[in-house]
């Protein structure tokens, strides 16, 4: 009798019989077409080993082409990684003395023709790569290192592997002599890739043209001749008319000639990257050359809500027969999560640790008045100051001025009732349309609102009403008439809401009033002086010695004002008051140093031809006579000074280039920035660092 399978057997036989069936090789196996000895990879990256495991490896990228592409790839070349090689499960791992072959003689030969991939851990050899079949096990790659050195020495002597390496061979010598097989395939590529250089030469410009106004790349829509894809598109479609280059480009596109063109959103954002880069390198090596320099870090948050900080390097560079030049250079922006003094300094010190930037050659610090900035227990200057006692904290002079302006308009009643009335005057007239025309109609200049952050809001808000005072009333009168002409009853009896209490007449008669007219005369006078001297502070040329006689300068105003200025001030005032009717109703090493020093006077006073008056001038002048190498110190000690920032005003500036967190925001902003000196970079090797970014449908680069 026929014994019968449990059910368990013939299910333990069915999966049995499917594992022996998934081992046998697939039907497309035996049907997959020969790859042909000439197919080659595609690329125009530097051809190095990791490349080879990460963009090579793949059957996808591997196409039936003519020789041009052999000939890209084998003069780019290939370079063998030599890092501390990562252990399989085995434990075990490739050894960097697989790159050479031992004789029994003991003679060392290279095997020149032996990559390694890091992303894939294997190795390959790169001619049977390039004129290799399929099936070579050092085509496919190899990852299994136990008896590798017998693998290698069997592969290097097989017939198949000679026969590649020769053909490499004869391919490079012939590259080197420009004697290829294919003379006029030679030259079209040679003219492709002349083509392709001038295209990105002319989308470098666009790029360089709109980041220096601060213009919009991108439109609602990439399409070529449409309205609305932006000013990128629009500017090469305008040069495209009169460019031979960009116009045949554009047939190209239209004809659909070819897919690749490179003025897509994603290369826009590579080329911006790539000018950002050139340039923080550019000057990143002029900060290291001159070696002293000052950090200036300013910190806002976005509309997003977060938090950015910027970062300026103040340095001073110094040419004999040419003299010298303070910069300071915008170096991008940095998202922070920590607005902590610890935070934003590590923030900072990692990036300095990317530049390799040497933290003991900074001499000075500058930030805002903020606690986490300037705080002496926690903030950035004190734990800046434990790593380098050297790194003086100077703090921002246009801040300090400012809050003392600030609080000066909040020092009394009477000051704060005179601001007051200035912003409830803006109010009024911004408020609507209409009302902002009857302003416009009377007044040539219109009247400003306030903000205690903005270094010019006080003056530029004063400045209305000093010369234009009697056409502003005209204005409120104007208004007042035209209100009840309308039945608007809110505006003529109402300036603002109506809990305020405040109406279009009782301003009128406040600001006609003789204390209100003071004010505006005594205000403006000491506003004026603090804003010419907060502009003068604003430049990046400036020094300590400029700050502390301009700042000794504006303190001998105030005193002097407090003594006559009153008086002056009665007299304007009164001759405006008489013409609007207005009644007044009251009343290094340091001897050394020392040495130089002396010789320098001397050598000063006996040139009549010099009007030295500040650091910057000393410092010119020994640089443009040649004289460093007599005063090294006095040079050091100067250098330093002029290094020390004055103002974050830089840093300010910053942000105004600010609408975006990301690093396209932080590339564009030191395009715009630092336009000078992107209009400097070479365009040949922004070129080659583009194309080697990564693969590119062209191999023309």
């Amino acid at each position: 009798m026929k014994k019968v399978k449990s059910g368990a057997t013939k299910r333990r036989e069915k999966a049995a019989a499917m594992e022996k069936i998934m081992k046998y090789p697939k039907l497309t196996h035996f049907l997959k077409p020969a790859v042909p000895a000439s197919s080659v990879l595609i690329s125009t990256n530097n051809f190095d080993c990791d490349y080879l495991g990460t963009r090579l490896e793949s059957d996808g990228l591997i196409y039936d082409s003519n020789a041009k592409s052999n000939c890209d790839v084998v003069k780019r070349g290939l370079k063998k990684i030599e890092i501390d090689f990562p252990k399989n499960s085995e434990r075990r791992r490739f050894s960097m003395s697989y790159y050479n072959r031992k004789m029994k003689n003991g003679e060392i030969f290279e095997r020149s023709w032996l990559i390694y991939s890091l992303n894939s851990d294997k190795v390959f050899c790169f001619c049977c790569k390039l004129f290799g079949i399929a099936s070579s096990p050092f085509r496919k790659g190899i990852n299994t290192w136990e008896g590798l050195s017998k693998k290698l020495k069997e592969h290097e002597t097989c017939s198949a592997h000679l026969k590649c390496f020769e053909h490499w061979m004869t391919l490079r010598k012939g590259i080197a002599n420009q004697a290829t097989i294919d003379e006029q395939q030679q030259k079209l590529l040679h003219k492709e890739r002349v083509f392709w250089r001038s295209v990105l030469e002319r989308i470098l410009d666009i790029t360089l043209f709109l980041s220096a106004r601060n213009l919009a790349f991108r439109g609602s829509d990439t399409a070529i001749g449409s309205k609305s894809n932006g000013n990128f598109l629009g500017v090469f479609e305008l040069l495209a008319k009169y460019d031979v280059v960009l116009k045949e480009l554009l047939l190209r596109i239209q004809d659909k000639k070819t897919n690749a063109h490179y003025l897509s959103n994603d290369t826009q954002n590579e080329l911006i990257r790539c000018l950002a880069q050139e340039i923080e390198s550019e000057n990143l090596s002029m900060v290291k050359k001159e070696k002293y320099y000052s950090v200036i870090l300013d910190c806002t948050s976005d509309v997003s809500h977060k938090e950015q900080m910027t970062i300026i390097l103040r340095s001073v560079t110094c040419t004999s027969r040419v003299g010298i030049n303070i910069s300071e250079n915008f170096f991008g922006y940095l998202t922070v999560n920590d607005t902590t003094g610890k935070g934003l300094l590590d923030a900072f010190l990692n990036q300095a640790k990317k530049w390799d930037l040497n933290i003991l050659d900074c001499r000075n610090q500058s930030y805002d008045n903020s606690a986490n900035m300037k705080g002496k227990l926690k903030g950035v200057q004190a734990r800046l100051l434990e790593m380098n006692p050297k790194a003086i904290y100077v703090p921002c002079a246009n801040h300090s001025l400012n809050l003392v302006i600030v609080d000066g308009a909040l020092s009394s009643i009477s000051a704060i009732s005179f601001f007051g009335v200035l912003t409830r005057l803006y109010t009024l007239f911004s408020s609507s349309p209409p009302r902002w025309e009857i302003l416009k109609s009377c007044v040539e200049i219109s009247v400003k609102p306030q903000s205690d952050t903005r270094w010019e809001s006080k003056i530029n808000c004063v400045k209305p009403l000093r010369y234009y005072l009697k056409e502003i009333l005209e204005a409120l009168d104007r208004l007042e008439k035209h209100a009840f002409e309308n039945k608007d009853g809110a505006t003529a009896k109402h300036a603002f809401e109506k809990k305020d209490g405040a109406t279009v007449r009782s301003l009128i008669e406040y600001i006609r009033t003789w204390p209100f007219l003071l004010s505006i005369i005594i205000w403006y006078d000491v506003l004026f002086q603090i804003n010419k001297s907060s502009k003068l502070l604003q430049s990046s040329t400036t020094s300590l010695d400029i700050l502390a006689s301009e700042i000794k300068a504006t303190n001998t105003f105030l005193y002097e004002y407090r003594e006559n200025g009153f008086n002056d001030a009665h007299i304007k005032a009164q001759e405006v008051a008489e013409e609007l009717g207005i009644e007044k109703l009251g009343d290094i090493d340091s001897e050394d140093l020392q040495m130089e020093l002396k010789r320098f006077v001397i050598v000063v006073q006996e040139d009549k031809n010099t009007n030295l008056k500040s650091t910057y001038d000393f410092l010119n002048y020994v640089y443009k006579e040649e004289l460093q190498e007599t005063y090294p110190n006095l040079v050091i000690a100067l250098r330093i000074i002029l290094t020390s920032p004055v103002t974050v005003a830089s840093a300010e500036r910053s942000f105004s280039k600010s609408t975006m967190v990301d690093e396209r925001l932080s590339s564009l902003a030191m395009l715009s920035i630092n336009n000078e000196v992107a209009r400097k970079l070479s365009y040949e090797g922004l070129i080659n660092k583009f194309a080697s970014m990564k693969t590119r449908r062209k191999p023309c680069f």
